[in-house]
């Protein structure tokens, strides 16, 4: 019996053990696929965008986060969130204050995106050692019978990356670790990685960048587990395309930077709800960074989609070409096994 590991199913498991075994009707027009936010489904008269991620590695946040995690994967498709459900999974002591922070968090999160909680599910059960919370949020397309794929990138397209890599996981590293960081980070740079609390959406992304005409947009999405690299892998494996990225070109903010080195973390590997991964027509480039930046919002291209699937390649600082064959583990999640280990030990 083979285990199964920590974060995100290996994409052959995924593959044998899930997607290989659904079975759909002519109403979905965008199913589950490998490296896709959601699902595109047609009602009657309408198109509905759906997706589901649930939050397992924060606590603090854990409530906020549901909601705009969920929120963006609905923007990555150009879509508006408009309802949430939210399964609440306890574990055995949990307190009702436990339970209002993650409502509190629910709450805030839904009036920041405008959308609203239309139902789910709340229990403590016995087999869960820390709070989870599994979201759904459903909205409809913010052009009228349009939407967005991760998978629709096409060779020659630049790889547009917003704000800076490891954006959540900086602001989880810095609530849920603060007591390690508080060792070795200035107090002050820890104060300024919890207003990353203010960047965690891609909404105000999306709408900045479809101002350059969304057919001019071939896929997004939003850089979650695995960070921005295992988002641009995960576009790449959804449109069967290669990739060639430059790391020195990634924009990373200081407070991440002093972060990471500090706990010898990988930026571009580090879970970055935030950051919008975005695929755009090459000749528009310098129109997406401008309209970005007009918003407010800073950006860069850091590579382009090849025709070559097989070639998905990083080039260091050094300029060595390193070759990816898989999407990476985060490093939160590499963090919460070296130091589980350290405290059992």
């Amino acid at each position: 019996m083979r285990h199964l590991p920590l974060g995100k199913l290996p994409y052959e498991i995924l593959n044998a053990r899930v997607l290989s075994r659904i079975v759909i009707d002519n109403s979905v027009l965008l199913p589950p696929k490998i490296g896709e936010d959601g699902a595109a489904l047609k009602t009657s008269d309408e198109i509905l965008i759906v997706a589901s991620d649930p939050i397992t590695g924060a606590t603090e946040k854990a409530g906020w986060l549901s909601v705009h995690v969920n929120a963006n994967d609905i923007a990555v498709h150009a879509a508006r969130p408009k309802w949430f459900l939210a399964t609440i999974l306890l574990p055995r002591g949990a307190s009702e204050e436990d339970l209002d922070k993650i409502m509190d968090g629910i709450l805030m999160g839904l009036r920041e995106v405008k959308a609203c909680l239309v139902g789910g599910h709340t229990e403590t059960a016995t087999k869960v050692s820390e709070p989870i919370i599994v979201g759904t949020m459903i909205g409809e397309p913010i052009i009228k019978g349009r939407f967005i794929t991760s998978g629709g990138a096409k060779p020659g397209d630049a790889i547009l990356v917003t704000k800076g890599a490891g954006i959540e996981g900086s602001l989880i590293l810095a609530t849920d670790f603060k007591e390690i960081l508080a060792k070795k980070v200035d107090h002050k740079i820890l104060r300024k990685v919890l207003e990353f609390e203010k960047l965690i959406s891609i909404i105000p992304d999306v709408s900045a960048l479809l101002s350059i005409g969304i057919d001019n947009i071939s896929a997004m999405h939003d850089a979650t587990e695995g960070g921005v690299l295992g988002a641009i892998f995960e576009l790449a494996e959804a449109s069967q395309c290669g990739f060639i990225v430059y790391e020195d070109l990634f924009p990373i903010r200081p407070e991440t930077k002093e972060i990471c080195e500090a706990l010898g973390i990988n930026p571009l590997k580090l879970i970055s709800s935030g950051t919008l991964v975005a695929t755009v027509n090459k000749d528009v480039t310098e129109e997406a960074i401008r309209s970005l930046k007009k918003a407010g919002i800073e950006s860069a291209i850091v590579g382009e989609i090849i025709e070559d699937r097989n070639k998905r390649i990083l080039v260091d600082r050094r300029g060595n070409e390193n070759q990816l064959y898989k999407p990476p583990i985060d490093e939160l999640w590499l963090l919460y096994e070296k130091l589980s280990i350290a405290f059992e030990r």
